[in-house]
């Protein structure tokens, strides 16, 4: 035989020789929720080794089926509908083949649950919470429903009860002016119904107060700090009328009773408590009627129970942080640069034998060599104080110090943060073994208040 027939004799074994691969199984996705008479599509794909184009067959579950597809190219999602008419739980399977019939296993089952689902209960509704007889007022009502179904509502006026209102297309508000006839309390609920005559239960109830002259609670009640001992206390006027005064009162943290700030026509009032720490709440008073907002306000520091915090270099968090939203304290690594934005002080001994507690930005520098350059905070640390209930010291540089020594315990000290909070730090329960102390902390969530009374 000659060469060449060799070679073209060799080549055509090797090719008979090698075995055609089935295509990859199948994958199937869809929904797998749906009513009864939609049409619903899913999607397969297979893909075949050698390229080949692929055909399906696909079992839905009920008396139907395909038996095989049309060929695609291999790895092309195809896409087939498909309706069920009648409730139940359906599983859906698909096999595909090559050019060559090699088929591959069964896919995994898709499993399909065709029922009708109800709406999801309303939302409490919205709207005024102080009116007047006689006025009328919008409210607002909205359902969803997971079918998307348009949606019937039916309100409860607080003892009268209208007739159904709809079709409202699902999570859209439905608007409904109402006026109220006679002073009380009045609780406002909906329900809802589908076409399909499904219904919800009721919603959770909107008290509604109704006068008969305007009035209600002033609005928008807010607190900052007038200087680092006083606080000034802010509102609106109620939403309707016109209060004969306004009373502010405060009740001392531990107290059992308010007593009255002011009486005033103002909308802002400053207060020195002197020292002390509690709780405000305004009134609008119209005559004989007075309307308290909902609204407290609290100058109480937000205190964190005892949490174990290490020496920088004895493997455990060492750093200390304050959430400027909860006032909640927490331990943090110091090795993470990440965790930069949220430390407020650190315990070190600077490699000698007196420990302290440390300004953040001077961990980088510290001796341990551990912590990573970021942007730590820059706080100052005052102590020791002598009173946990104290005011804090007014921050100074001569005062506030980027560390401070630990010279006893239990060792107060107060911090002053970079963005301008105060807080009371008690150290204690020191472990010579762990090197670790307990840490008690208390944080004033009113900026630049530094009054720590607990």
């Amino acid at each position: 035989m000659n060469k060449p027939l060799a070679l073209f004799c060799l080549t055509l074994l090797i090719v008979n020789c090698v075995t055609n691969q089935p295509p990859t199984t199948p994958e199937i996705s869809g929904p797998t929720t749906a009513r009864p008479g939609d049409t619903i599509t899913f999607t397969f794909v297979a893909t075949d080794p050698e390229g080949s184009e692929v055909s399906y067959k696909i079992v839905w579950g009920d008396t139907s089926s395909i038996d095989w597809t049309p060929f695609y190219a291999s790895g092309q999602p195809v896409r087939r509908q498909h309706i069920y008419p009648d409730t139940g739980t359906y599983t859906i399977k698909a096999i595909a083949r090559d050019q060559k019939l090699k088929e591959s296993p069964w896919s995994e089952s898709l499993i399909v649950n065709i029922r009708l689902l109800p709406p999801g209960v309303p939302e409490k509704p919205a709207g005024p919470a102080f009116c007047t007889t006689g006025v009328t007022y919008q409210y607002r009502f909205r359902a969803s429903h997971p079918q998307n179904d348009s949606l019937w509502y039916q309100i409860d006026w607080g003892g009268k009860v209208d007739d159904w209102r709809g079709p409202i297309p699902s999570d859209t508000y439905l608007l409904v002016n109402h006026t109220f006839d006679t002073a009380g309390i009045y609780a406002i609920a909906v329900r809802a119904r589908d076409s399909r005559m499904q219904m919800t239960n009721w919603s959770d109830t909107l008290l509604v107060t109704v006068v008969a002259i305007p009035g209600g609670p002033p609005t928008n009640f807010t607190i900052e700090a007038a200087s680092d001992t006083t606080v000034r206390l802010s509102w609106q006027p109620p939403v309707e009328g016109v209060p004969n005064f306004y009373r502010l009162q405060f009740k001392e943290i531990g107290g059992t009773g308010w007593s009255t700030v002011v009486e005033t026509s103002a909308l802002s009032v400053e207060h020195n408590p002197h020292g002390k720490t509690g709780v405000y709440k305004v009134s609008a008073l119209f005559d004989s009627a007075e309307y308290t907002c909902t609204t407290t306000l609290t100058t109480v520091p937000v205190a964190t129970s005892a949490l174990t915090i290490a020496e920088l270099n004895a493997g455990s968090n060492s750093g200390y942080g304050w959430n400027r939203t909860t006032g909640e304290g927490a331990t943090y690594s110091m090795t993470q640069a990440a965790n930069a934005a949220n430390v407020d002080f650190y315990i070190t001994d600077f490699q000698t034998t007196t420990y302290s507690i440390a300004s953040p930005d001077l961990g980088p520098s510290d001796p341990g060599n551990i912590v990573p350059a970021a942007s730590w905070r820059v706080n100052g640390i005052a102590g020791p104080l002598t009173s946990e209930n104290a005011p804090l010291p007014a921050h100074s540089a001569g005062v506030y110090f980027n560390y401070q020594d630990i010279t006893r315990t239990p060792y107060l000290a107060a911090i002053y943060t970079e963005d301008g909070y105060y807080a009371l730090v008690k150290l204690y329960g020191f472990n010579p073994v762990d090197k670790t102390y307990q840490v008690s902390g208390w944080f004033q969530l009113v900026k630049g208040l530094r009054l720590i009374q607990h």
